[in-house]
Formats: C-alpha cells, sequence, structure tokens
C-alpha cells in the first residue's frame, strides 16, 4: 500500500516483466515479490515481444497465480514480434498477429482487465505511405471488435514513435472511445520530444506506462532517474481525471543497477513515493 505525505492512500500498479531481462524470476516469486513491497494492482507485460498462444491452462493458472498473491490485474500489453505486427504486408503474419491479440483480448478478459496495450504502426518506416499501413491495420481491428465489445476490454494505442500524432488521431477519428483508448508512456513520449502533441489525447486514457529517462534512449528507469519533468506529466494526468491505479513500467538493467531485485524493489518503492507525494 502506498500512501503520500498528507495519508492518503494512492493506488499504483507495476508491470510484471521488471525483472525479466535480467534475473528472469519465476512468475510465481516475482508476483509475491511484488505484493511483499505494497503494490496491489499489476499491469500484465509478460510475453509482449513474442508470438506465445495462451492455452486456457495457461489462463487458468496465471489467473490463479495473480489472486493468491493478492494482486488485481488492471490491464495486459499485447503481442508483436518484428514481422508479426498489426501491420504486416503478409497476409499470414497479419492473420497470425490478430490471433494473437484475440488471444490477449481474452487473457484480460479473464484476468478482470479492460484495457489491451497495442503499438499502432511506425508510419514513416520502408517507405510505405502512412495511410496505407493505417488501412491495413484497420483489417486487424474489425476482426477483434466484436471479442472486445462483448468482454468490455479496450485497446489502448501506446505512444511510441515521433509519428504518433498522425496514427492516434486516425484511430480515434475512426473508433469511439469505449473501443480504441490511449496508453501514455512517459518515456517514449521524452525520447520522442511529443508530449506537447499528446496531451490532446487525454479524453481516451485508458492505461499508463510510466518510467524514466535521459532522453536519448528508453531506459525504463524509475521516476527521478533521468530527465523527465514529473510535476507537469502528473500534472496532466490528474487534469484528465484518469481513475485507475497509477502504473510503472519499470526494467531492472544491470548496468544501471547492480544491486539484487530487493533492493532494486526498494530503490523502485522508494522513486514511487517521491513521485506520489506530486499527486
Amino acid at each position: 500500500m502506498f500512501k503520500d505525505s498528507a495519508g492518503n492512500t494512492i493506488k499504483v500498479s507495476i508491470t510484471t516483466d521488471m525483472f525479466n531481462y535480467s534475473f528472469n524470476p519465476e512468475m510465481e516469486k516475482k508476483l509475491r515479490l511484488f505484493s511483499e513491497y505494497g503494490f496491489e494492482y499489476i499491469h500484465w507485460c509478460d510475453d509482449w515481444n513474442n508470438n506465445v498462444i495462451y492455452t486456457q491452462r495457461d489462463i487458468k493458472r496465471y489467473c490463479q497465480l495473480i489472486r493468491s498473491a493478492g494482486l488485481d490485474c488492471l490491464d495486459v500489453h499485447g503481442a508483436a514480434t518484428a514481422d508479426i505486427r498489426i501491420d504486416a504486408e503478409d497476409e499470414s503474419l497479419l492473420r497470425k498477429y490478430a490471433r494473437l491479440l484475440e488471444n490477449r483480448v481474452k487473457f484480460c478478459g479473464a484476468v478482470g482487465g479492460d484495457a489491451v496495450v497495442i503499438h499502432p504502426p511506425s508510419i514513416n518506416e520502408g517507405g510505405i505511405p502512412a495511410r496505407q499501413r493505417l488501412n491495413r491495420s484497420l483489417r486487424v481491428f474489425e476482426r477483434v471488435r466484436p471479442l472486445c465489445e462483448d468482454l468490455g476490454v479496450v485497446l489502448a494505442l501506446e505512444n511510441c514513435f515521433p509519428s504518433d500524432e498522425e496514427a492516434l488521431t486516425f484511430y480515434f477519428e475512426e473508433y469511439p472511445p469505449e473501443f480504441a483508448g490511449y496508453c501514455f508512456d512517459s518515456g517514449h513520449a521524452h525520447v520522442n520530444g511529443n508530449f506537447d502533441q499528446l496531451v490532446k489525447f487525454g479524453e481516451r486514457l485508458k492505461a499508463l506506462h510510466l518510467h524514466d529517462n535521459k532522453g536519448e534512449n528508453d531506459d525504463h528507469q524509475p521516476p527521478f532517474w533521468g530527465t523527465i519533468d514529473w510535476r507537469r506529466v502528473i500534472r496532466w494526468i490528474k487534469d484528465t481525471r484518469y481513475e485507475k491505479p497509477i502504473n510503472f513500467e519499470i526494467t531492472h538493467k544491470p548496468q544501471f543497477f547492480s544491486g539484487d531485485m530487493h533492493e532494486y524493489l526498494e530503490y523502485s518503492v522508494d522513486a514511487i513515493r517521491k513521485l506520489i507525494n506530486l499527486i
């Protein structure tokens, strides 16, 4: 449980892949660690960068592990690879992406979440016209829309590229907020220098990826490690009237922190407590 300096309880969430790229602990161990350090909510971020399909057995097991750790899952990160993505030119790869997304939407519904985070196309990539990339991605949206509406799950588009404003505007003009929402990633906005262009999407805010960097690389470190203007970010989030717990997408990287998992969690929790005092 997290409290601000006035004693008010602030609901805080953590992404599940915090240690996946260094210590890589078993799922049960890391979930219990998060609970031990005061987190009551998680954003499921495992398998976001591969093509793993969760079976019904997997889903049941993960639901049990989350519950037994005393956690609630708020939202889920959709999966994609370098080839299997929302704007894949190859029809078979586009179908594989749609199947992956359907799988994560079903998982999100099963764990009690309300949003699946997805990456929009990088519309300045490869010389392919932006509208062509965006139009191709609509085929995926249309395929998963009935499932999303049936389960009450929103697709939350994450800002990832300098071209975010154009892509997000396209989707939000195409679809209502009940189906297409926004995931704000503070680190991506800082690296790409486009925070000012993204604030207008606050009414669509459905998920948060908060982490810090120094404006050059996507380092995913705790608040105040880098150079993000956190007062400005928190002020904007408050202005959106975002009601879900505040989620942090912090990642342990040995080049930045040499301690063990407990030490990194202590360091991260201290930084988070400092930040919530701004809230």
